[in-house]
């Protein structure tokens, strides 16, 4: 090694006055936001999520209606998948787009589209163009959460970070709780425009709260005259954000839709080999740092993809089954999301004080965490299969249930309450479960991940869960949809088990196929009726193989990272 001479000596003191000049910087950045009144801005931001919540769990709700109004029940999916496949999409952008323009030009953007997606909705007259409308509202929801998460981080320290995340999904969990009910009544009675027109003025409120309250101030965010100067703006991966985007949508077309799956396939790999180029060759600043993708971190990413594929098949599932098995209306069947979604945020307020009270290292008491919520969700899974597989359709008979299914030593009635709570309590498991991992993994983001890297980060953990969202709603419904086809018309033209001796046309199988309505607005004979039912439910329980499936390789996956953080703890002598 050559001895440095005077100029390198001055340029190490230059290197070190600079580092301790940004070290102070940060403290002092880290000290005014600390310092700023959180209510005002958590309002802001949690109102924006509070919308984003509740009309996740409207459409939830409405879109059997919805798409039998326009006589399209075979396109539901869509009304499922067109809003999560914008908002997983586009996810990963706000973080980055936040670390570069800073916070609150990142939330007004989400504002922007939100408004605009529900503005358009109230226009739809098909399915098509409401699934086109939520999906400009997803481009926009996705960051209104994502951002609402990434701010809050700002103004709060690390153990703090788990009791306002615990909060914020109180919010959110209301808004849940709220949209089912509140889209079953408008639904039946005034109809669902004014749903999402009434949403439009209630976010440019929020927009307004935004610009006046979200003051946040960032070492690596230029001062505002700065943020929009093109020198600032090239620091925004166009190239790698645009073939991000495009390979994130063709795999969930891939995994969701009966498009050319060749073409899918090699734009799929086409546009992620062109991301991995741009992002090692000559991006200036990386969408996803790879390097923060190995070991615990990886392991926690795969386990939130499963948890939220979970969780989301069950919301989307869930209100199908009641209202067209068990003949509930819209109306009461959104009030068994109510304790799910109260669950949620139970969970997170659970998660939030273990991890501030905990004496164990975060990370490891994260760990914990999400491996236990893990299990809670196969128990919910375990637990709705059982009582599907046991319970009579409503109108139906034991003798015909057991000339479907294999035969079962008890059966529940359509009619009885004790279907109803241990359908209802299944469901908590569920996303109580999901909570608990949910909040985890997040507050081990903060915990281990360095502040200019946390906007980043915190958006590519939303990738992951909004990944897990699409393919959750999508591939359910997908499973469904192409089991009852299959079932349908074996019952209808193959060799038929049971008593009805109704002759069907192939033009009667279509339309159901289309407009799930016809089921019992057909005037089909009792006994037939009783058969039909049972080959739904059959769809319904066939859908439960992937859920169940992944939840099993979730428990795998999180015991070997706790295993991980057991080591590092007896290594160190650090619990």
């Amino acid at each position: 090694m050559e001895p440095l001479d005077e100029t390198s000596s001055l340029l190490v003191q230059e290197d070190n006055r600079l580092e301790r000049t940004v070290s102070a910087l940060e403290r002092s950045y880290s000290d005014h936001n600390l310092s700023l009144p959180k209510i005002p801005i958590i309002f802001s931001l949690w109102m924006g999520s509070f919308l984003s919540s509740i009309d996740s769990t409207i459409v939830a709700n409405i879109m059997n209606g919805v798409a039998e109004e326009f006589q399209e029940s075979n396109k539901k999916q869509w009304i499922a998948t067109s809003y999560l496949l914008t908002n997983t999409a586009f996810q990963p952008l706000y973080g980055k787009l936040s670390d570069i323009v800073g916070r609150k030009f990142a939330v007004l953007t989400a504002h922007f589209f939100f408004g605009l997606g529900c503005l358009l909705t109230c226009f739809a007259q098909n399915v098509t163009q409401f699934a086109i409308a939520r999906a400009v509202c997803g481009i926009g929801g996705g960051g209104i959460n994502a951002m609402s998460s990434i701010t809050t981080s700002d103004i709060c320290t690390t153990r703090e970070r788990g009791i306002y995340q615990g909060y914020a999904n109180i919010v959110f969990g209301t808004g849940q709780i709220l949209g089912g009910p509140i889209g079953g009544i408008f639904l039946d009675s005034i109809g669902w425009r004014p749903l999402f027109a009434v949403q439009v003025p209630l976010i440019m409120l929020c927009s307004y709260l935004t610009s006046v309250n979200v003051n946040i101030k960032l070492v690596h965010v230029p001062p505002f005259k700065e943020r929009f100067t093109w020198k600032n703006l090239s620091r925004i991966d166009i190239l790698g954000s645009s073939s991000l985007v495009i390979t994130i949508s063709s795999i969930l077309f891939l995994t969701s839709t009966d498009m050319n799956k060749t073409m899918l396939t090699i734009i799929t790999i086409v546009s992620f080999g062109f991301f991995l180029w741009v992002e090692t060759s000559f991006a200036k600043e990386r969408i996803i740092p790879f390097e923060l993708l190995k070991g615990p971190f990886g392991l926690s990413s795969i386990a939130t993809v499963f948890s939220s594929f979970i969780v989301f098949g069950d919301i989307f599932r869930s209100p199908i089954y009641i209202q067209l098995i068990q003949n509930i209306s819209v109306t009461k069947s959104g009030l068994y999301l109510l304790f799910p979604s109260m669950a949620t945020a139970v969970g997170s307020i659970m998660a939030g004080h273990i991890l501030r009270k905990t004496k164990l290292n975060i990370a490891h008491c994260a760990s914990i965490i999400t491996f236990n919520g893990m299990i809670l969700q196969f128990t919910g899974l375990i637990i709705e299969y059982t009582v599907i597989g046991h319970l009579q359709p409503s109108l139906a008979t034991k003798e015909i249930i057991g000339s479907m299914l294999n035969p079962s030593s008890f059966e529940l009635q359509s009619e009885s309450y004790t279907w109803k709570i241990l359908f209802v309590s299944a469901g908590v498991l569920v996303t109580f479960g999901y909570s608990l991992l949910l909040v985890a993994t997040l507050v081990s983001i903060v915990f281990t991940v360095e502040k200019s890297q946390q906007g980043t980060m915190t958006g590519i953990f939303y990738l992951w869960r909004s990944i897990g969202n699409v393919l959750g709603a999508s591939l359910t419904l997908v499973v469904y949809e192409n089991t009852l086809s299959k079932l349908l018309w074996n019952y209808m033209f193959g060799n038929r088990e049971g008593s009805s001796t109704y002759e069907f046309t192939k033009a009667q199988y279509y339309k159901m196929i289309s407009d799930s309505a016809m089921l019992r607005n057909s005037g089909f004979p009792k006994d037939t009726l009783r058969e039909l039912l049972n080959v739904y439910r059959s769809s319904f329980l066939v859908s439960y193989y992937p859920n169940i499936t992944l939840a099993l390789f979730g428990i795998i996956i999180l015991w070997f990272l706790l295993r991980i953080y057991n080591r590092v703890s007896k290594n160190t002598g650090v619990v």
